[in-house]
């Protein structure tokens, strides 16, 4: 089912199948671990969370200025605080938006878009696979993002 908001954005309603939960192995890349398990799954339409701890990471920022990402790697240990994301397709392939928030030995937290090479210490994963409509990122000028189509 598609509901149009009355202020223009969209809502659309999803059935849970399933809920995966597991484990990456250490020195894992995160990513693209986690994508061979949606292949694998046949899961393109998802809702992910997770935590852990990473031994390095690449996080990004999206400047709206001049709609472009700045990465930034971190060659670090530190705690996956918070793990959030999706799945949804792009150009026809599986695409996992994630964004994240670690924590440092200082006990400083840094966070934002999550980008490959991240590479794991230890990482525990749910995967909440949905039925529906499938989600398919565009290109919107306005903001210089893949975004879901209406």
């Amino acid at each position: 089912m598609h509901t149009m908001r009355q202020d223009g954005g969209s809502v659309k309603d999803y059935k849970l199948v399933n809920i995966y939960q597991g484990r990456l192995n250490k020195d894992d890349e995160l990513i693209s671990s986690l994508v061979n398990l949606l292949k694998d799954k046949n899961i393109y339409l998802a809702k992910i969370e997770g935590i852990g701890a990473v031994s390095s990471a690449c996080l990004g920022y999206f400047d709206v200025h001049s709609k472009k990402y700045r990465e930034i790697k971190l060659d670090e240990n530190m705690e996956i605080v918070s793990l959030l994301g999706n799945v949804s397709l792009k150009d026809g392939n599986i695409f996992t938006h994630i964004h994240v928030v670690l924590s440092r030995e200082d006990f400083s937290i840094i966070g934002g878009h999550l980008f490959s090479p991240t590479i794991v210490y230890a990482f525990e994963y749910q995967v909440f696979h949905f039925e529906g409509d499938e989600l398919i990122r565009i290109y919107d000028e306005d903001t210089g993002l893949f975004l879901w189509s209406r």
